[in-house]
């Protein structure tokens, strides 16, 4: 996770992500097929993933890796979760992209802004879901329930809820509230999909340009913690088990061999989790 100044935040980062995806999609290796992702990254999107790759000393291997991990646990659960709810969804493509069946909702929640420059980018090409998919324009740093409900959220429905690449930008008491917050919602055998970052990254010489420039803004640090599943319990959600980038359930060909002796021998604090969280079977 690297990160240069941006001049539209919510945007860029969408765009940055964009731009990941479509150049996974053109490899002949490719861990999922985006053909959108092109349309929404833009010059902008490239020139912000090649200054943090920059940064970094690297290609970003854990972007791609990310994506296809969540696509995996969102298709396996499909037959007990057919409602999807894409807590800051930017310029995600999973409802046009996934062989997902008609019956599946998918609800795309973000800023009004961001969702309108989508919408428009959407009609031009002509973009046909492959499902029921709908929007709802919300701050996920505010009230945002009111918009989700509003938007057609059923909360007799298990959901798979995904927050890929957000809680970092939110306040802690944001990542508490929005995590509150989707619990009082879901319905027995909901899971809550979500990547997280120890605290160790926020001291990485890639993080402080962005570092440097959230203080001159006046904003709070990016939101790390090194108890992925205390934060999760804490906020009401059960069987909450992490997956290190890396492990072979999240490795995909593009990481060095890992181990469980690895794993313990890393400094918690430098660790990256991607977080299952589920609702009780039976409430």
């Amino acid at each position: 996770m690297n990160r240069t100044q941006p001049s539209q935040p919510f945007a860029a980062t969408a765009r940055w992500i964009a731009a990941a995806r479509a150049r996974e999609t053109r490899r002949a290796d490719c861990l999922f097929s985006d053909p959108l992702a092109e349309l929404f990254a833009g010059e902008a999107g490239y020139a912000m993933l090649a200054r943090s790759e920059q940064a970094a000393g690297g290609e970003n291997r854990y972007l791609p890796v990310r994506t296809r991990h969540f696509d995996d646990a969102l298709l396996a659960g499909l037959q007990q979760r057919s409602q999807i709810v894409l807590l800051g969804a930017g310029f995600d493509t999973r409802a046009y992209r996934l062989p997902l069946p008609a019956g599946v909702r998918i609800i795309e929640l973000d800023r009004a802004e961001l969702l309108a420059e989508k919408e428009a980018l959407l009609q031009q090409h002509l973009a046909q879901p492959q499902c029921d998919r709908r929007a709802a324009a919300a701050d996920l740093a505010s009230d945002w329930v009111s918009a989700l409900l509003e938007s057609g959220y059923d909360r007799a429905r298990p959901t798979t809820w995904i927050a890929e690449g957000v809680l970092f930008y939110l306040p802690a008491a944001s990542v508490s509230a929005l995590l509150r917050g989707a619990r009082a919602c879901s319905a027995a055998g909901s899971l809550f999909l979500a990547d997280v970052f120890g605290t160790g990254l926020l001291a990485t010489p890639a993080m402080q340009g962005y570092l440097q420039w959230l203080e001159q803004a006046g904003k709070p640090l990016p939101f790390c913690t090194d108890d992925p599943e205390g934060l999760f319990t804490g906020s009401g959600w059960q069987s909450v088990r992490t997956v290190q980038p890396g492990a072979p359930e999240a490795n995909y060909g593009r990481f060095a061999t890992w181990t469980p002796a690895a794993s313990t021998q890393q400094n918690e604090t430098h660790r990256t989790y991607f977080v299952h969280a589920m609702t009780s079977s039976a409430e």
